[in-house]
């Protein structure tokens, strides 16, 4: 089965865990951050520049939740932020098994959590997460 679990424990030591298996989209929810650049120079030799580490992966997940774990969510956003706002280390723990070998990697949340009704028990819930 296709999932991504993410995982954060806050500085009040709060821990939230969730198991994403149903994505709105067809689409795999995980990509490449494209950082490198491919140029050709005057003399038409290829130059490639860029990180000198591998590429990191994006999430641009939408997720049906039902409105408890929806809210849950949104506490941990809430947490996770206020951590980021003092300072602090706040790195999401994910597994992502959607394709190929699985990858387990630490992220952080590029895109807000966003809402939207979905019938009324569940909501959508969209974000974005970027590799760190």
């Amino acid at each position: 089965m296709s999932t991504i679990a993410i995982s954060f424990t806050s500085s009040a030591t709060t821990v939230y865990n969730f198991v994403l298996d149903k994505f709105i989209e067809d689409n795999l929810p995980r990509s490449y951050a494209e950082s490198n650049n491919f140029s050709f120079s005057v003399s038409g030799s290829a130059i490639l520049t860029g990180t000198a580490y591998s590429q990191r992966h994006i999430w641009a997940i939408s997720t049906p939740l039902m409105n408890a774990a929806a809210a849950d969510f949104d506490d941990m956003y809430k947490a996770w932020d206020t951590d980021r706002a003092d300072g602090l280390a706040v790195a999401l723990g994910v597994i992502d098994s959607t394709f190929g070998t699985s990858i387990t990697t630490n992220a952080v949340f590029s895109t807000a959590p966003s809402y939207q009704k979905f019938g009324p028990a569940m909501m959508i819930v969209s974000f974005g997460l970027t590799e760190i």
